[in-house]
Parts: structure tokens; sequence; C-alpha cells
């Protein structure tokens, strides 16, 4: 009988994006059936590998073609999953690698909430999925992207993702891949757009790596860089939080040189 009932729950779910679902999801489509028996068929389920689970009471569908010892659907779609009904968009390293920033994607997803999750941190199947909490005031710049010809999740938009990768370089694989960022989106992004974001963004360090780097790599530079610069305080930051607390002061932009910045523009130019 529960077997006959566990295809009966991949039938019904299957498909028309229901291929995640939860165990409440479960119990409103089978109002008459006992909550316990639900749970015990569910768990049966993961057990025979025609489930896996996600999180607590999130279950995905295994492709009867897949191993469902090694089966973990798209990452990105898995943080949509993580999120469901929550607000929240795919940033950093991992949407370098949505906009095609990066050739070498980690084992890693970096979703960023306007809340605090706990833990910050979770591993499904080797993959970690990195919880960003950013406050209010910069949790902005995201839209629904496509990211295969049948699904959307949201994604910071690429104005967004340089403006969080300057401010938190550690999260973007360093300054060098930053850079390399900066440079390869140098005729996509919209400037006015990105000025924005920089100052609504309320980081005078993110500014100020972000003016390096146009400098360092030669892109041109406007009256709306300038007019930022000299916004930008006197305090010393550093240029890469990859890098050590040392290096030569850079007085213009208030910068500590931490990293060899010919190896940033040795990566983009040769």
């Amino acid at each position: 009988m529960s077997n006959i009932f566990s295809w009966d729950i991949i039938k019904r779910f299957s498909g028309n994006d229901r291929d995640c679902f939860t165990y409440n999801d479960v119990v409103l489509e089978y109002p008459d059936t006992d909550k316990i028996y639900l749970s015990k068929v569910l768990s049966g389920m993961v057990k025979k590998g025609m489930l896996i689970k996600l999180n607590r009471n999130l279950y995905h569908i295994v492709p009867s073609s897949a191993d469902a010892n090694t089966y973990i659907p798209d990452w990105h779609l898995v943080a949509k999953y993580l999120m469901k009904g929550k607000d929240y968009y795919i940033g950093y390293y991992s949407a370098m690698q949505i906009h095609a920033l990066i050739t070498q994607p980690s084992l890693k997803e970096i979703v960023v909430t306007n809340f605090q999750v706990k833990p910050s941190s979770k591993k499904i199947r080797g993959i970690e999925f990195q919880f960003v909490n950013h406050i209010q005031t910069r949790f902005f710049g995201y839209k629904n992207t496509w990211i295969n010809r049948h699904e959307k999740v949201m994604v910071s938009d690429i104005e967004k993702t340089l403006v969080d990768a300057v401010t938190r370089p550690h999260l973007c694989g360093g300054m060098i891949e930053v850079g390399k960022a900066i440079y390869e989106t140098r005729d996509k992004i919209k400037l006015d757009t990105l000025l924005s974001y920089l100052t609504q963004n309320e980081s005078q360090v993110a500014i100020k790596r972000y003016l390096f780097i146009c400098d360092l790599i030669g892109i041109d530079w406007t009256v709306h860089h300038e007019s930022m610069l000299q916004k930008i305080g006197s305090s010393f930051s550093l240029l890469d939080t990859t890098g050590p607390d040392q290096g030569k002061k850079d007085s213009r932009f208030c910068l500590k040189i931490n990293i060899d910045t010919e190896t940033i523009k040795n990566s983009i130019f040769t």
C-alpha cells in the first residue's frame, strides 16, 4: 500500500515547478490521510532514493535517471527552494557565475537575505550554502533572472553584483576576480545605476575600491568618478579583504595596497 502511495506522491508533485515540496504541501494534498503515516511514507521514499531531503521537511524528487546517492538539483534552484516565501537573492561569487564573469565555480552558493539565517552555513550533498545577511538599506538591486531555458531565480543585477563585490571582496574570490569582473562589464553596465548603487550602499570603502580599480585598469574616468572620490573620507582601508593587514598606503584613494596590483592587471591583459 505504501509503495503505491509513494508513486502517487511522485505523480502528483512531478512537473509544474512542484518537484520540490514540503511536508505541509503533502498534508494539504492528502487532507484525509493521517499525518504520521504521511511522515513515515516520506521517510521511506528518502530511504528508497525516490526523494532527497534538502532541509527539514523539504523534499525534492530524484529523477529516474539520476543516482539518488549523489543527485542534487541545480544549486541556484536549491537556494530558491530553501528561501521559499522569503526575500533573498543569489549574490557575490554565485551571481558572478550566473552573469558569466568567472570561469572557476566554487562548491559554494552564496544567498543574500534581509534577515538572520541560523546557522549561516549549511551543507547539502557536499555543497555549502552560505547565507549572508544584509541590512535593509543594502538589500536591493536584484531581479528574477533566467538561469536556464525554463527556470528563474532571484539574482543581483550586474551593477549590484559589482557593488557587493567591492564591499566584500572575500566573498568573490578577492580583488583579482573583482578587478576582472569590473573590466569585463565595462561596456555592459549602466554607469548611472552603478554609481547610484554605490551611493545607496553607504560604504566608503566600496567606493574607494571601485575607483581604485577603474584607475588601475584604465576605465574611463568621468566627472562622476571624480565627484565620488572627493567624498571617500580620510581613513585608510584594505584594498583586498583576503590579503594581510599591511602594505603601502595610497593617499589618493585612502587604501592600504595589500596585494600585488600587477597581478590584477596581468589577469586582465595577458
